[in-house]
């Protein structure tokens, strides 16, 4: 817009030049104009990007009508006044007529309030504002027409300013204001309480004097800030601080006239108030329009016409609003902008408003701070009346009963019966929330599409109810799920198997847990031994345990119990009694043959006095009598030998007991049997170890000893059976089971007996019965005996150790276990052998103590003793010094060989040693005992010492060996002396004296003197030899290094010294005690002379070496100066520096010079005068003269003035420019032609007379308008310039940005001016302070002067001298370091060259037969081995060699050796790796492939063992209903005829015949099926059957498979291992087909699992429907007899009850007829007072009294009335109960006789269904 503007104005000029139009009058106005237009853009630029704020200006202006005073001289007619004045003559007295506004022509004298705004005219002091004379407080009031931002105030006052006044500002249109600053001469007084600053806070209110004097009396300011300055504003837009700053009115009060004191005068020629009043110059209000930072240009508040004029200058109230925002001070969003809420702009944001989204549906919308919380500061604008059918805070959602596709709102189709509100669906699709448009929310219970059907699970869809559908009350357990457990619209459940009632929340009998578990009915399944029968609690399915067994099937053992395994009962052979050959070893007295008889019979059978006496003893007396009489011998050689046998951890125990009985052939060994548990058969296993390969054959008999008298097993056959004992095996089993009974005593005796006649024995362990499953009644089905023996449960349980049992064995023998043993057997663990009381489960094991055996942990192990509360401990006998490996039991000692001894017979015996083979102890009779391992001599006596006590102790002489006894040292005393200085004497026997052999520190051939370096006396007893204490630091072999009496140090070494050389020599330092004593080293130009003699070493400090150095000088050799001092060559010490601190870089100067290091503006030696180009005082600092260097001559400038001295044909203020009359080419500025001169004049005199004719012509008085033909084409110029620039691309960005950084500083700077500030010229003070310190620089030069004459003259050719040494020795020492650089690489190569040299003769040590080694050279011949190794002959060329050679190699640089035909061993080496790595590669993966067929087959094989097993489980339980119907039945009788007992007993109450009455009849007798239902049920029983043995038999074929094809697999997988990888291609193919096939068969066994599972499962809910009710039946049976039992207890008291009752009963009767009695009266008495109410008119009070009493009355009467009826219906009912007791009696028995009826109908039906005969 400014470019067109601009064109148009460009265009309009050059249309009036062309037509002598006078258009270039107003130019000045236009380029203002376009100018102002710039900053326009420009400042709407700016507030684009930033914060932006109108221009401050004068408030006043434009605002004359605005402004009011209370108090104005002369407005209503004229008025005189006075001025104070000093001179006679002067006009003291003038007139004020203020009627008319100010005309400097027609009304100069006008004073109104309008003449204090600022015009800026030439006249401006021509006129002001004056108030009344004589007026302490006048007011000037500002009324601006909105709120401005306001920056000071500045009045200028034509009289004497107020002597109290204060301004103060309005916010709310002049309603309330508040005070910016008092002002007063004294504050205290005029504005009492008021502080008089400085201010602490930026808002505090003060008083100020500054502006309140009598001086100026003219011209006076008062200047008032409305921020003080002092105070930094982080936040401007705090709302104190707009507080502060803004504001809609301003008032001045003027409140008490400074006056001189006249007033107070009595005598007055005048009115001295004429003189006293307030006159204004000038008030200006600086300020601004007040925007927000929103706006950078404001407009009128008026919205007046275009036409209309306006002031200009004038700052307008309206804000031309930026960033989105309205209102006068744009405090507001503008209309649709409310998105964010509205905020002032920011130095940094300028927070603009956004526009709301409305999504084009609403053009209007509003702010909402909650809205904008919620969505985290992003959005709060919400959208008004929303059109489209859509609602939300941007209209972004469909109105209810509407959803959104593709952009439009449509109805929702909702069914209004089953949604919720009416029928309406969610209006938008939101993947975060889960919402889809259109989609009707349904009810709790409802559900599709339209919301019109029920959920699974309920019924009934109504509008009316909240969760649409009413919930079906069937059990979700018993009914089905899908699709509803119930009709969706009349709710009938519908039931699944096992389950019924109208709710599905019963179970049949035979299963439970409905509505107690989260499954559905289970089968009992209890557990067939342990459990007394196959019912269970309907609530938790809990079995009828047998004792000591525990869990819901009672098929877990209870703690402290567990189920015995088969081989439980076990007879170790070790406490068998011997028979045969073995008995005549006991050799007993001959007895009659009755004794037999009576000891059978547990009689004792003894002869005594000629007498045969019987006694009765106990059945374990017996037995230990006859084991204590028939034992089996330890001792080898007899036909019966116990053997023990060690057990161990690292291998398995394979036998039972502590050992064997090695049992020749033809012995034998008798075994007492005294604990069967139960009548049954059982197998007689015999458990041995061969000795040889032969097998054995073994004669069994079993003899009764004992029959108890109700025995059911026929009578015993005394007939010998034969078992074979195969030497491949370790078990024998006996073909024929035995028949015993329980309480029953026998004998089984068993004679081994070897075929072949070999002299061989065979280890005999024990023997164990084993129970035939087959004779326990009803016990287990025909499948699962078919499984026990195919399983082969009996051989692998004779086994002994740990064998892992088949699931089926160990079930069919822990049940086996529980019947037998009725229950769980008991732990018995022995509480000193076992870690606690428990016991494995199955099979009863306790855990023992260390080296304790046996199942009750009751036994040490073989080879250990001790038992106890720790178990046993190890014998641990020596093999080496025990005879045997057994130890006593009670002590553990063990059997020891000759001169052996210990308990583990470990030891020799005392005197021997070298255990096993022990030895007599040598001790060359000094001692009797020695070490046992060793044989080292203990406690030597004589003092000897040494193994054998061969040698005499420290401190004695002699010899043991040859008997010479050991006598003392003197050296020179003995050792228990104290004086004793030897390690050890002996005796010279040539001298025949005894010679000492001294320790360290003595000498002499009796140590009693003191060697070289000790000193000592020695002639007192305490007296020793002490080391000279010289601290290393004197020679000690030397003799006389150190006195010998006291020790003193004579000759010390290292440069040391002192008494113990414990000093450094004078003139060394150092440590002495570290022997490093170093020579000082001191500068003698830096040290003082004192310290250092003539011609000997300086002395220094013996602990750092510092020398004594003179003043100011440092450093250990006293060799430099301090800091800040120079001059060492003095010989005085080092000078200061002295530098001026602040004109040098630091206070070091040269060392030698003196020269400081001055700053850039400085020089001279200490930095005390102004450096080139620089001048000034150097005290005060040194200003730059900025001379061109190029321009200038030395010196650069003037020192005092700064002016540039200026070198020939150069001028300027810097000389930077050629003069006049040389070239302009800076700086060569060449001299000009001689002819210029001769011009140069001619010029010069022309340009003088034109100057003249100006000067006259601006005297001449002209009335014609000046010619501006000059400006006009500058003007026109840069108006080209313009057009150039709109015409010429755009500016880069860069200049832009330069631009407006340029426009913003001088705004700021604008800003910044005070338009009232005055300009003082400064340069006469100036002036005169160059005068000064030109006077003070002349005194300190001159002072300078007179002390340079005082200083002494230097030396200076002692310095020359000084420094021309130091450059010397600095130049030697120079070249010396390059040289020893120049030397390290000639060092380095010369170490190279040695470690080379030193490497090839290394290499080089050859052998010295040269000649020997050639030859043997020559004689090698590579031809074999190279055929050898790469497989040909290496005579030939590598190129023509197929298999390569020793110095062959390949195109690619690799050595060749071998190739595919070659049969070198290399080559084959290489291929038979290789094909090594191929194989191991494929036999992993063949392996994981046979081993995965492994599992498979595995998983079949368990897979139809359980299908087996459950297959088997239903026949079972038919096979136990008969004895589980018979127990009910004994049951049931007994029940019955208690009750028939009880209900004819006299003591029996009618009431509790009526209870058990109403309990027989509550009972639901199972009603007989029809005989239709009742074969069809047969039929489906017997189809299930036939389906059963099908399907079994085929699981049977596919199991025969399965195994042969496991056979196959595993065979493959052996060829597999044991073929080469060609055969193990072949057997993975092979393992892939049987792979294959095992999954075929796989997948036929699962399908006909699944089938037998179906079959399975609808068997056993038919057999489960029919026990149900018999459970049913017993569980009320019971449940009736409990109730009888209670009813027993309280016959008794229901007499004296009955009694009670009837008495209360008369009591009752009484209390109600005088109750009746009492209310007859009530009602009297209401009457009476009704009638009364009717006369007198009670109060409404009494009213409801009356009316409470009649209604508690009323409620009484009927209580009474219920009383009574209650007592005759007891009367009554008690009759009826007397009456008919005994119509129950004959009910009962009739019930009984009706139960039994049923009870028989049921047993014929279960066994019926048992059997499957129907």
């Amino acid at each position: 817009m400014l470019k067109l503007f601009l064109q148009g104005f460009i265009a309009l000029q050059s249309t009036a030049k062309s037509s002598n139009i006078f258009f270039f009058s107003r130019t000045r106005e236009m380029q203002l104009l376009i100018i102002l237009l710039a900053a326009v853009v420009y400042a709407q630029d700016e507030c684009i990007r930033n914060s932006c704020h109108p221009q401050l200006g004068d408030l006043l202006i434009g605002r004359s009508s605005q402004l009011s005073a209370t108090s104005t001289c002369g407005l209503n007619g004229p008025q005189k006044y006075c001025i104070l004045g000093y001179l006679e003559n002067e006009q003291k007295c003038f007139t004020c007529d203020s009627s008319y506004p100010y005309n400097r022509y027609n009304n100069p004298y006008s004073h109104q309030i309008e003449n204090i705004i600022t015009t800026f005219e030439p006249d401006r002091k021509l006129k002001w504002w004056q108030s009344e004379n004589g007026v302490d407080r006048v007011s000037i009031r500002l009324d601006l027409e909105a709120l401005f931002q306001f920056s000071h105030l500045v009045l200028t006052f034509k009289t004497f300013r107020p002597a109290e006044m204060l301004i103060e500002r309005s916010r709310d249109n002049g309603q309330t204001w508040k005070v910016f600053r008092y002002f007063s001469q004294d504050c205290e007084s005029s504005f009492p309480g008021i502080p008089t600053g400085p201010a602490q806070r930026i808002e505090d209110v003060i008083c100020d004097s500054k502006y309140s004097g009598t001086e100026p009396s003219t011209d006076g300011e008062v200047v008032l800030k409305a921020l003080d300055p002092n105070f930094q504003i982080e936040n401007p837009y705090n709302p104190h601080i707009q507080e502060l700053i803004t504001m809609t009115n301003l008032r001045v009060n003027f409140t008490r006239l400074l006056t001189l004191g006249d007033t107070l005068l009595l005598r007055r020629k005048r009115n001295p108030q004429e003189k006293y009043y307030y006159a204004l110059y000038e008030m200006v209000v600086r300020g601004s329009c007040f925007c927000n930072g929103h706006a950078s240009q404001c407009m009128p508040v008026d919205n007046a016409r275009g036409d209309v004029f306006r002031e200009q200058r004038m700052v307008h109230g309206r804000c031309v609003c930026q960033h989105n925002t309205d209102g006068l001070n744009c405090e507001r969003c503008k209309d649709f902008y409310n998105d964010a809420p509205w905020r002032p702009a920011e130095k940094s944001s300028i927070n603009g408003c956004k526009k709301c989204n409305c999504n084009g549906h609403s053009e209007s919308c509003h702010f909402d701070m909650a809205v904008y919380l919620a969505s985290g500061g992003v959005s709060g604008g919400v959208c008004e009346n929303c059109q489209h059918n859509r609602i939300g805070p941007n209209c972004e959602q469909c109105r209810p009963f509407f959803y959104e596709d593709s952009y439009a709102c449509i109805p929702c189709d909702c069914d209004p019966e089953g949604s919720l509100n009416n029928g309406m669906c969610e209006s938008r699709t939101d993947p975060s929330s889960r919402t889809v448009a259109g989609r009707c929310i349904c009810k709790e219970n409802v559900e599709g599409v339209r919301c019109d059907r029920c959920k699974s699970g309920f019924f009934g869809i109504s509008r009316d109810n909240p969760q649409g559908c009413q919930y079906c009350r069937c059990n979700r357990l018993g009914s089905v799920s899908t699709p509803s457990p119930c009709d969706p619209v009349t709710g009938e459940c519908f039931c699944q198997r096992f389950a019924f009632g109208p709710l599905c929340d019963q179970c049949l009998q035979g299963y439970w847990g409905l509505g107690n578990t989260v499954y559905s009915c289970s089968l009992c399944d209890c557990d067939i031994g342990g459990a007394y029968n196959d019912m269970c609690s309907l609530t938790d399915g809990q079995c009828q345990c047998l004792p000591h067994i525990i869990g819901r099937r009672c098929n877990d053992p209870a703690p402290g119990y567990f189920f015995a395994p088969l081989d439980y009962y076990i007879y170790e052979a070790e406490y068998a009694a011997p028979l045969g050959n073995a008995a005549s070893l006991v050799n007993p007295t001959s007895l009659p043959k009755c004794e037999a008889y009576f000891r059978q019979r547990g009689y004792a059978f003894k002869f005594r006095n000629g007498k045969f006496v019987l006694t009765k003893i106990a059945k374990r007396s017996i037995r230990e009598k006859q084991q204590a009489q028939n034992t089996i011998p330890l001792d080898p050689g007899s036909p019966l030998q116990i053997i023990f046998r060690q057990r161990s951890h690292d291998r398995p125990v394979t036998w039972t007991g502590p050992g064997f009985v090695r049992v020749q052939d033809g012995a034998g060994l008798r075994f007492t049997v005294n604990n069967i548990p139960a009548f049954l058969d059982y197998s007689i296993v015999i458990r041995y170890e061969p000795e040889s390969s032969d097998d054995w054959t073994a004669e069994i008999k079993v003899t009764p000893i004992s029959i108890p008298s109700d025995g059911r097993c026929p009578n015993l056959e005394l007939e010998t059976k034969t078992a074979t004992l195969s030497a491949s095996s370790r078990i024998a089993i006996l073909d024929t089971p035995v028949c015993l009974d329980s309480d029953g005593r026998y004998f089984v005796d068993i004679i081994f007996r070897q075929p072949y006649g070999t002299d061989s024995h065979i280890l005999v362990d024990s023997i164990g019965l084993i129970p035939k499953i087959e004779s326990l009644q009803n016990f287990c089905s025909r499948t699962d005996l078919d499984e026990y023996r195919r399983y082969q449960c009996i051989e692998i349980a004779s086994e002994v150790g740990s064998q892992l049992l088949p699931e089926v064995c160990e079930r069919l023998i822990a049940s086996m276990s529980a019947r037998i043993h009725n229950g769980a057997v008991s732990c018995k663990c022995n509480a000193q052998g076992s870690v606690s009381a428990a016991c494995s489960k199955f099979g009863g094991q306790c855990q023992c103590k260390p080296n304790v055996i046996g199942r009750c942990c009751d036994t040490c192990a073989p080879s250990s003793f001790g038992f106890g509360s720790s178990g046993c401990t190890p014998c641990d006998c020596d093999p080496q010094g025990s005879v045997s490996e057994m130890c006593d039991q009670a002590n553990g000692q063990c059997p020891c060989r000759r001169e052996i001894y210990g308990r583990q017979c470990s030891q020799c015996q005392p005197g021997y040693f070298g255990f096993p083979q022990c030895r007599p102890c040598q001790c060359n009779g000094n001692s009797e005992i020695c070490d046992p391992r060793t044989g080292a001599c203990l406690n030597c006596r004589g003092f000897s010492t040494g193994n054998n006590c061969e040698r005499c102790l420290e401190g004695y002489h002699g010899d043991p060996t040859f008997r010479e006894p050991c006598e003392p040292c003197l050296c020179p005393d003995t050792k228990a002396s104290g004086r004793y200085f030897a390690h050890s004497c002996n005796k010279d026997h040539n001298a025949l004296q005894e010679v000492c052999n001294c320790i360290e520190g003595y000498a002499g051939a009796h140590c009693d003197k003191c060697p070289a370096g000790y000193y000592g006396s020695l002639t007192r007893a305490e007296d020793r030899c002490q080391q000279c204490r010289c601290n290393n630091n004197i020679d000690p072999t030397e003799p006389d290094a150190c006195d010998g009496l006291t020790g003193e140090c004579l000759k010390c070494l290292y440069n040391t010294d002192g008494p113990n050389c414990q000093f450094c020599r004078p003139g060394y330092f150092g440590s002495a005690l570290q022997q490093n004593c170093i020579a000082c080293v001191c500068n003698p130009l830096g040290t003082d002379c004192n310290s250092c003699p003539s011609n000997k070493t300086c002395i220094c400090d013996q602990s750092t070496g510092q020398c004594p150095c003179l003043p100011n000088v440092v450093g250990t050799s006293c060799n430099e100066c301090a800091p800040g001092f120079w001059d060492m060559g003095s010989g005085r010490g080092c000078q200061p520096c002295d530098c001026v601190p602040g004109n040098s870089l630091s206070n070091q100067c040269n060392q030698f010079s003196g020269q400081c290091q001055c700053r850039p503006e400085f020089e001279g030696k200490r930095c005390n005068e102004c450096g080139q180009n620089f001048f000034g005082n150097p005290k005060f600092g040194c200003i730059s003269c900025n001379c061109t260097i190029e321009g200038t001559e030395r010196p650069v400038c003037d020192q005092y003035t700064g002016t540039c001295n200026c070198r020939t044909g150069v001028i300027g203020k810097f000389c930077d420019q050629c003069a006049r009359g040389f070239l302009p080419e800076f700086p060569a500025c060449t001299s000009c032609h001689p002819c210029f001169e001769l011009w140069d004049k001619n010029v010069s005199d022309i340009r003088q007379t034109l100057q003249k004719l100006i000067k006259a012509a601006s005297v001449t008085h002209d009335d014609k308008l000046p010619t501006y033909e000059k400006q006009f084409e500058e003007l026109e110029k840069k108006l080209a310039e313009v057009q150039r620039l709109l015409n010429s691309p755009v500016a880069s960005l860069e200049e832009v940005q330069k631009a407006e950084e340029l426009y913003d500083q001088i705004r700021r700077t604008t800003d910044q001016i005070d338009p009232n500030s005055i300009v003082v010229d400064d340069t006469p003070v100036l002036n005169s302070k160059i005068n000064s310190i030109r006077n003070e620089l002349n005194l300190h030069f001159n002072d300078l002067k007179n002390r340079v004459k005082l200083i002494f003259k230097f030396d200076v050719t002692k310095l020359l001298d000084v420094y021309n040494t130091i450059k010397k020795h600095y130049k030697d020492s120079n070249n010396t370091e390059q040289r020893v650089k120049n030397t390290q690489p000639t060092i380095d190569q010369s170490r190279n060259t040695r470690e080379k040299a030193i490497g090839l003769l290394d290499k080089a040590s050859l052998p010295e037969d040269l000649d020997a080694l050639q030859k043997k050279i020559n004689e090698l011949n590579v031809k074999d081995l190279n055929e050898k190794v790469c497989g040909a002959p290496g005579d030939e060329q590598c190129s023509e060699a197929t298999c390569g050679g020793a110095l062959c190699r390949d195109i690619f640089g690799n050595r060749k050796c071998g190739g595919p035909y070659c049969k070198g061993t290399l080559p084959v080496a290489h291929s038979a790796t290789e094909e090594a790595k191929k194989t191991e590669k494929k036999i992993p993966t063949l392996l994981t492939q046979l081993e995965d067929s492994e599992k498979e087959l595995g998983n079949a094989k368990i897979t139809a063992q359980e299908t087996k097993e459950k297959a088997s489980e239903l026949s079972k339980k038919i096979t136990k209903n008969k004895d589980k119907y018979e127990k009910e039945k004994e049951k049931t009788n007994a029940l019955i005829k208690n009750v028939k007992d009880f209900l004819t007993g006299d003591s029996v109450l009618p009431e509790d015949i009526e209870k058990i009455a109403e309990a027989v009849l509550a009972l639901k007798i199972p009603s007989s099926p029809s005989p239709e239902d009742l074969i069809r049920k047969i039929q489906n029983i017997l189809v299930d059957c036939k389906k059963i043995e099908s399907v079994i038999d085929n699981l049977n074929n596919k199991n025969h498979e399965v195994k042969e094809l496991l056979e196959q697999a595993k065979e493959a997988e052996k060829r597999a291992k044991a073929t080469d990888i060609t055969e193990a291609k072949k057997a993975l193919e092979k393992a892939k087909e049987v792979q294959d096939k095992v999954k075929k068969s796989i997948n036929e066994t699962k399908d006909n699992f699944e089938a037998i599972n179906n079959n399975i499962y609808q068997t056993k809910e038919k057999l489960d429907r029919i026990e149900d009710n018999n459970m049913d039946l017993m569980n009320r049976l019971n449940d009736l007899n409990r109730e009888i039992k209670n009813l027993k207890e309280k016959t008794e008291m229901n007499g004296l009850q009955a009694k009670d009752a009837k008495e209360a009963a008369e009591g009752a009767l009484a209390n109600a007829t005088e109750a009746e009695k009492d209310l007859k009266k009530v009602n009297d008495q209401f009457q009476k007072l009704k009638e009364k109410e009717k006369g007198n008119g009670a109060s409404q009070e009494a009213i409801d009294k009356a009316k409470m009493l009649k209604t508690e009355a009323e409620e009484l009467a009927k209580d009474v009335g219920g009383k009574m009826k209650e007592i005759m219906d007891l009367e009554k009912k008690i009759e009826d109960l007397l009456k008919s007791k005994e119509d129950k009696e004959k009910e009962i028995s009739e019930l009984e006789d009706r139960v039994r009826i049923v009870r028989n109908e049921i047993i014929k039906r279960g066994v019926a269904y048992s059997t499957c005969q129907f």
